[in-house]
């Protein structure tokens, strides 16, 4: 049974519409696999320590909140408590719905008291968790943060760019995860770029240290531990990691609204500026997209933006309304 269908057969379960035959091996699986870990597939599952852990705190919180207090009391008096534990959640699940079963298993962010915040082109968001650390997202960018922090770890999941100044704590580890990349913080400010579209993730260490792992299939492999003044580039699609010098402000200056690009490929450079700017750039002559250029915008206008680039490029350019309400910029030569 994977994570998946053990879900499945919980949802049912508590809404009364599981079979004899479904409750008998729902309820033989949990103790299954716990009793014998040969039982637990952690490629489907996740890691069974790790897991064990969420479970525990799990518990611990609903103890503090008071809920299910007299049952959970009674069962932590046992001495087998974690080979019990799945069993321990299974009840709670049933008796209160505090937890998600799949946001267990999959680490994800479907449990009650998660926040999440959308930015679009154009935009930028500052955030403050609850421990002190500050986000900084940059546009078209999505992330999820708790209320508040509890259990062994803090955890938040990135999709697209952000700038992390993290309040370090040893004892309750700092860990941002996006796509096949985790990165945990060992006391830092770092930025991280992975948007969904780009298949080249990359990290840049401005301060302390970062631990960089990369997950497939369930399995966790450790990437590499970044030290200050380091940019790491991995290509999710071939799990090539590579080491790169990086400026400050060719990683982090769009927090100020600047932008710097060094011997960068035309494409990249537009493709960053459509998110900056709200814009769509559309080329006639796709080969100039490989052209490579070096540049720096600081707070510019989008009319100052496009007479640089034409004036780097050659080519001519027009903007006009598109209609989703962005302004769109027509790059083209004079063939066009």
């Amino acid at each position: 049974m994977n994570a998946k269908e053990f879900s499945i057969l919980i949802d049912k379960y508590k809404k009364g519409k599981c079979s004899l035959r479904e409750k008998e091996l729902l309820e033989n699986y949990l103790e299954s696999f716990q009793n014998n870990p040969g039982e637990w597939n952690e490629k489907e599952m996740g890691e069974h320590k790790i897991i064990e852990k969420k479970i525990y705190s799990e518990i611990l919180r609903n103890i503090n909140k008071g809920e299910n207090r007299n049952y959970i009391t009674r069962m932590l008096s046992s001495p087998s408590l974690l080979k019990r534990a799945a069993s321990i959640i299974f009840f709670i699940i049933l008796g209160s719905g505090v937890l998600y079963v799949s946001g267990i298993f999959h680490q994800k962010t479907g449990s009650a008291g998660w926040n999440e915040k959308v930015t679009l082109s154009g935009e930028k968001y500052a955030i403050t968790l609850s421990d002190g650390s500050k986000i900084t997202l940059n546009a078209d960018s999505k992330i999820k943060f708790p209320d508040h922090f509890d259990g062994t770890v803090r955890e938040v999941y990135l999709e697209g760019e952000a700038y992390f100044e993290v309040r370090h704590n040893s004892k309750l580890p700092f860990i941002v995860k996006t796509g096949k990349l985790t990165i945990t913080d060992l006391g830092t400010k770092f930025d991280l770029s992975a948007y969904p579209d780009n298949k080249t993730s990359a990290v840049s260490l401005l301060e302390g240290k970062v631990k960089v792992s990369s997950s497939e299939n369930g399995e966790i492999d450790k990437i590499a531990v970044l030290k200050p003044k380091q940019k790491l580039l991995f290509d999710s699609e071939n799990n090539i990691s590579l080491f790169v010098a990086f400026d400050s402000l060719d990683a982090v200056g769009w927090k100020d609204n600047i932008y710097k690009f060094e011997n960068e490929p035309l494409g990249n450079v537009l493709l960053k500026l459509e998110r900056a700017y709200n814009v769509k750039f559309k080329l006639n002559d796709q080969s100039v997209l490989e052209q490579k250029i070096t540049v720096k915008f600081e707070k510019n206008s989008l009319q100052t933006v496009a007479d640089v680039i034409k004036s780097l490029t050659g080519l001519n350019y027009k903007i006009v309304k598109g209609n989703n309400t962005k302004e769109v910029l027509y790059f083209r030569n004079n063939n066009y």
